[in-house]
């Protein structure tokens, strides 16, 4: 899976501070896998993208559950980020031509869709669930974030999505073990997690 953030992201930080308790609280688990029956969603009035080389951002909750989806569209390509706010999560990563979506990502993580000037819909698929999903454009500080770090020499990847109400959903693996992300501070564009500061950055599609 290749993603590319901020020269900020990518750097990984040492922390030594102390553990500290994480206060976080789990989002409740997402819905059930919806009908085939069911209609996927669709970007209907908003079918024209938007401009190719402009960097557009949606995000939203999937369709009958509190997990969410947020998408970065930019030069043809995209980067995509789902997560419960528990355990569950997935990036994903492909080209967004002409309005349409084709991702995938480990483990598992899929992504289909379209996308408008106003809105992406979809379906996307993570944990081994499916869920339909229509997500509005968003503008900053509300989109799709990620940052990795080294805290007591644990490593530490971490993703978020900031909803357009301010909210936030997130995972952060410590040495591969999932757990709820712990909130950005959005001005300073950090995240405490463990104890040990983790610089935080948009994610973006790979240049």
């Amino acid at each position: 899976m290749l993603l590319t953030l901020s020269s900020q992201a990518n750097h990984e930080s040492t922390s030594t501070a102390a553990p500290a308790a994480n206060t976080s609280q789990p989002s409740a688990p997402p819905s059930a896998i919806p009908s085939s029956a069911d209609p996927a969603p669709s970007a209907g009035g908003s079918s024209k993208p938007p401009v190719a080389t402009r960097k557009a951002v949606f995000a939203g909750r999937v369709v009958g559950g509190r997990a969410t989806v947020a998408i970065s569209v930019k030069n043809g390509k995209a980067v995509a980020y789902f997560c419960d706010g528990k355990k569950t999560e997935a990036w994903m990563t492909g080209p967004a031509a002409g309005g349409d979506l084709d991702l995938e990502g480990a483990p598992g993580g899929t992504l289909t869709g379209t996308y408008g000037r106003t809105k992406a819909a979809g379906t996307v698929t993570a944990g081994g669930q499916q869920w339909k999903f229509d997500a509005p454009l968003v503008t900053s500080p509300s989109g799709v974030y990620r940052g990795t770090a080294r805290v007591q020499g644990a490593r530490v990847v971490a993703g978020w999505i900031v909803l357009p109400d301010g909210s936030q959903v997130g995972v952060a693996s410590v040495d591969g073990q999932p757990e709820p992300a712990p909130p950005i501070d959005l001005n300073s564009k950090t995240a405490t997690v463990d104890g040990g500061r983790v610089p935080v950055a948009e994610a973006e599609p790979a240049a």
